[in-house]
């Protein structure tokens, strides 16, 4: 066993009278298997159970909550503490524009909906609060609850007015589990699938191809391909660039994009991107430590654009959560670097948990800026598609096998949403 393990938590979390808050240790204990650990939460309120613990707050207090690992002789090998905060839900006293930006993980909108939904209705499960003023903006649509988010952007790409994927007119036939495999056109350029759709597909030039579209009209397996048959394709066309580029000055224009989509200023800013930086070159000259400055960086002149607008805009800088440990990475990248090292992922996502949170503590930061852990409230164990696979090609036992390894079930947005949703509420309803 190793001798020291990191237990990476934020300065506190917010809990809401009523509502069950998990914390789940696979999300705040950085090893390969915290369970050959013995894992102990400490705190005068709620309950330690072998995967997390857990509290369902019925008044507001705040509550300190310690997090120890020890081995077998129980030595201690690292620790954290936390702050719980409970708030008592409130009607907000005046209207709040919330802009959201995101990746895949956001691009369909189900858990900006989902927060939408537990602020402002008063049915369902779990049951709305049915508090209006909350307003969700963006040209993306759910429903009425708007957002801005595209498969396998970065914190760069919401300042870049070049484009970096296709879509291509098909039916969708494909499965989940074909999510990042690779297609071929007939001139052999590569294509990496990233969002499906019904009736389009996106995919990201993969490898050394600089093409600007797919030759012919036919894309052909390649490789990780659950689905064998080749697309046949109707039309394909460049995406859009970043929202908040101005094609008449060619620079990014907030106050612009709030003109052209009929929106009467933002408020504060949820933004949950990350994950996808882990595919770059540059990603893969540095350590994950020193990468990750890069990201902040990168990811300071978005939020300094964005509050060109407002100066007292509220920020939210929501963690990545854990990809698939079920097979999922396996499935969807098959045995190449850096997808064949789960736990190397699982280091870069802490080191960006630390570094999101240190750039939230600065000084010129903590007073408009917070940083959300969610990490420790995404049950990634139970949060990924799945199959029944046979244990080996000789057994007809099976066992679950993940079919994705970064996009969630419903189940994996919903729990986005119930960490989200706390914030808001501690932020504009209490």
């Amino acid at each position: 066993m190793n001798s020291k393990v990191r237990v990476v938590l934020p300065d506190s979390y917010d809990l809401v009278v009523g509502d069950t808050f998990q914390l789940f240790y696979r999300g705040v204990v950085e090893a390969p298997n915290p369970y050959c650990y013995s894992i102990v939460a400490t705190c005068e309120k709620g309950k330690n159970f072998p995967r997390y613990f857990e509290f369902t707050p019925k008044e507001v207090g705040e509550y300190l909550l310690d997090i120890s690992v020890y081995d077998a002789e129980q030595n201690l090998l690292g620790g954290a503490k936390t702050l719980l905060k409970v708030v008592e839900p409130k009607a907000p006293k005046k209207p709040v524009n919330v802009l959201v930006l995101g990746d895949s993980l956001t691009c369909h909108g189900d858990w900006v909906s989902e927060v939408s939904r537990r602020i402002k209705s008063k049915d369902g499960e779990p049951k709305g609060l049915g508090f209006d003023g909350i307003n969700f903006v963006g040209n993306c649509k759910n429903g009425d609850v708007g957002f801005e988010a595209f498969g396998g952007w970065y914190w760069v790409s919401f300042m870049s007015g070049k484009s970096n994927a296709i879509w291509v007119e098909a039916p969708n036939k494909l499965v989940v589990g074909d999510q990042h495999a690779v297609w071929k056109d007939i001139d052999g350029n590569l294509w990496q699938l990233e969002t499906l759709q019904v009736d389009y597909l996106k995919f990201k030039r993969y490898g050394d191809n600089t093409a600007e579209k797919p030759a012919g009209d036919t894309l052909y397996p390649f490789k990780n391909n659950v689905t064998q048959t080749p697309i046949k394709f109707y039309s394909s066309s460049s995406e859009s660039v970043s929202p908040f580029f101005d094609n008449e000055s060619k620079e990014i224009d907030v106050k612009k994009y709030l003109e052209r989509s009929n929106i009467d200023g933002i408020d504060a800013v949820y933004v949950l991107l990350g994950v996808n930086g882990i595919m770059r070159t540059i990603a893969f000259t540095l350590s994950w430590k020193e990468y990750c400055k890069v990201v902040v960086k990168e990811a300071k002149e978005l939020i300094a654009k964005l509050r060109e607008v407002n100066p007292n805009l509220k920020v939210k800088i929501l963690s990545p959560v854990l990809p698939s440990c079920k097979g999922g990475m396996g499935w969807n990248y098959g045995a190449e670097p850096p997808f064949n090292d789960y736990y190397d992922i699982v280091d870069y996502i802490m080191e960006l948990c630390i570094a999101y949170k240190d750039w939230c503590n600065e000084p010129d930061s903590k007073e408009y800026m917070e940083y959300v852990n969610l990490t420790g409230q995404f049950d990634s164990e139970n949060a990924y598609p799945s199959i029944q696979k046979p244990v080996n090609v000789r057994s007809t036992k099976t066992e679950e096998f993940e079919v994705n390894g970064f996009h969630p079930t419903s189940i994996g947005q919903m729990q986005i949403a119930d960490a989200v949703f706390r914030n808001v509420v501690k932020e504009f309803c209490s």
